[in-house]
């Protein structure tokens, strides 16, 4: 068994993890080439060579890459969250170890192989050609290059490529400096002949044929000397429009003002959170705001925009930046409108009372207001009741001989009116309306 320890190392030199063990499964032929007992993986890269998908072109057929399936056999699964890390990053994970005996530069020791684990492998291979028991989700697709030097001529190819287009760019350069002049000077000779046909009499009509170009030593103007003309005209016309006034942001300063009264709050409650977050004995703290004091500093004019809202939401923002959203915060009840103390918690240690009034919503208006009502019309029925004992009291208190009047007067509300009051009374006056 060809088995492969695989250690992964966040940076060179770092104590490094174990990942998995494997071993090489190629689909019906043998491995391609021969790992040792142990490598430690400590590199990231994205350079176009640890591509899954795309071969390198410089590098011949005979030094190229060599791939192949490596299977998971210690049965802990850790294949696939590897490769998740390296698709969320888009980094192709390398490993470097002395190559063995027969694959080093001359057939002897001595050489370092690259292992490379591309995060955008080729498609999977089918079920059907993978060996007997191998599952897919246990595989990785790796490549394998004996000599690391082969990547470094491959560099060395690309620097000489870049240096030949850098030379073709000057030669271009250099012709088009040549032919400006030539092109400037027509131009020149063109505009004098149109102001000198607007300076004729309009009684004489002058035909006038522009000069024929003085002829150059070297090639024509063609199209690259067009574009030059209409660019050097683009250039004039630019020329006449005015330049744009200078912004009024550019005088803008933000540590004075109402900026600087936000951004030193905004430091301070920082500041203070840190500190808190430190100290792990103390669970709770609170932050005071005192709007008449933060804003002393501030321009009359430019008061109206710093609110107790804006304080507010600064210290949220805070508690949420440095907290990791795991804090809760939690404003107390004051009796000032330009005072406020808000209860910073850690996470866990928030009551429970607290955590219902924040989790507790408003009461919609229309619940709002049948509450409203049914408290008005028992207030109503209430008032009613007294007054009609009040009457009884007085009725029973009067002697014989008095008469009492406007006792018996006729209803003059409508239908409406009537039903709507039936409505709203309660049990009891409408029990009390049948007494004697």
């Amino acid at each position: 068994m060809n088995e492969t320890t695989i250690l992964l190392s966040g940076n060179p030199g770092a104590e490094p993890d174990f990942l998995a063990t494997v071993e090489p499964a190629i689909p019906r032929r043998c491995p391609p080439f021969v790992l040792p007992f142990e490598l430690v993986i400590d590199e990231y890269t994205r350079e176009p060579w640890s591509s899954g998908r795309t071969d390198d072109p410089s590098v011949d057929d005979d030094d190229g890459w060599r791939s192949c399936y490596l299977v998971s056999t210690d049965g802990r699964d850790r294949l696939a969250g590897f490769m998740g890390y390296l698709r969320d990053r888009k980094k192709a994970a390398v490993a470097r170890f002395a190559a063995p005996i027969g694959d080093a530069p001359g057939g002897g020791g001595g050489g370092r192989a690259v292992l490379v684990v591309p995060y955008d492998p080729p498609p999977p291979v089918p079920r059907d050609d993978l060996p007997e028991g191998m599952d897919a989700s246990r595989a990785i697709f790796v490549k394998y290059l004996r000599d690391e030097n082969i990547l470094g001529r491959d560099r060395t190819t690309q620097a000489r490529t870049g240096q030949h287009k850098s030379m073709q760019a000057e030669k271009t350069q250099q012709q088009q400096q040549q032919q400006q002049p030539q092109q400037r000077t027509h131009n020149n000779q063109t505009r004098q002949e149109r102001g000198s046909q607007r300076q004729q009499p309009t009684g004489e009509k002058v035909i006038t044929k522009p000069p024929r170009p003085a002829p150059s030593t070297g090639k024509g103007v063609g199209l690259l000397g067009n574009l030059l003309g209409a660019q050097r005209r683009t250039e004039d016309h630019l020329d006449m429009v005015r330049a744009k006034k200078a912004s009024r942001d550019s005088s803008f300063d933000a540590g004075t003002g109402a900026a600087g009264c936000i951004n030193a709050f905004r430091a301070k409650v920082s500041s203070d959170l840190e500190a808190f977050k430190n100290d792990r004995t103390s669970f709770s703290t609170k932050v005071h705001i005192e709007l008449s004091s933060l804003v002393r500093s501030v321009p009359p004019d430019e008061r109206d925009g710093v609110t107790m809202d804006v304080f507010r939401f600064a210290v949220y923002e805070q508690v949420e930046e440095v907290g990791m959203d795991r804090w809760v915060a939690a404003r107390e009840p004051s009796e000032f409108m330009d005072e406020c103390v808000i209860t910073v918690y850690k996470e866990g240690h928030c009551p429970k009372e607290v955590l219902e009034d924040m989790n507790r919503g408003e009461l919609p208006d229309e619940i709002k207001g049948q509450a409203r009502h049914i408290v008005e019309s028992q207030s109503r029925a209430v008032q009613r009741k007294e007054k009609k004992m009040d009457e009884r009291m007085v009725k029973d208190s009067t002697a014989e001989d008095v008469v009492v009047l406007n006792t018996n007067k006729r209803d003059r509300r409508t239908l409406e009116q009537i039903q709507k009051d039936l409505l709203n009374e309660d049990e009891e006056v409408k029990r009390s309306r049948f007494e004697t």
